[in-house]
């Protein structure tokens, strides 16, 4: 008997992960280091989301804020007026195509999942944990990316990692999925 194809399930939705996947990227922000307002309006980024997914993107993540770093956080009001436009319009257009939000702020995470998302890309290593209970809550995906500093900021220090970025790395992933799981 052979085990079944590894898949990641979202909201309903299962993405076959027995190949690479591809996630195609659109910024909702007029400050992107990729596009750079490249898709000044809902409806352009809508299709600008459906043209990577005709190109073979099987996930879209869709970013409201920029991840340059130095640069002021925007307000959470404006990032929900950025992304939940894209996500809503798209989950309309493409209800099979799951939709990931690059956000770590627990009122945007709320907003997304109304609209539709289906992943939520916390970039902050879960600063906050009520994200993990909202999407649980939702039934949806989430994905802590590693870090050492606050969203926004860049640490510059040779010795972070003592010698170790992976045990470093594997720690602090361990000690946020305790976190995620509540423990």
């Amino acid at each position: 008997m052979t085990a079944p194809p590894p898949a990641l399930v979202v909201r309903g939705r299962a993405v076959d992960l027995t190949e690479p996947v591809i996630m195609g990227i659109v910024n909702a922000t007029p400050d992107s280091f990729s596009d750079a307002g490249d898709h000044p309006t809902t409806d352009a980024r809508v299709r600008r989301a459906l043209d990577l997914v005709d190109q073979g993107a099987a996930v879209i993540d869709v970013g409201g804020q920029s991840g340059i770093t130095g640069v002021p956080e925007v307000p959470v009001d404006e990032e929900i007026a950025r992304v939940v436009p894209v996500v809503a319009g798209l989950h309309a257009a493409a209800p099979d195509v799951p939709v990931s939000v690059d956000t770590y702020r627990p009122a945007v995470v709320e907003a997304v999942l109304d609209a539709g998302a289906a992943i939520v890309n916390d970039i902050s290593g879960l600063l906050y944990p009520e994200v993990a209970a909202l999407v649980a809550g939702a039934g949806a995906g989430l994905v802590v990316m590693h870090t050492r500093a606050p969203p926004k900021h860049k640490v510059l220090d040779d010795g972070l990692y003592g010698g170790d970025v992976t045990g470093d790395v594997v720690a602090f992933l361990a000690e946020r999925l305790a976190a995620a799981a509540g423990r």
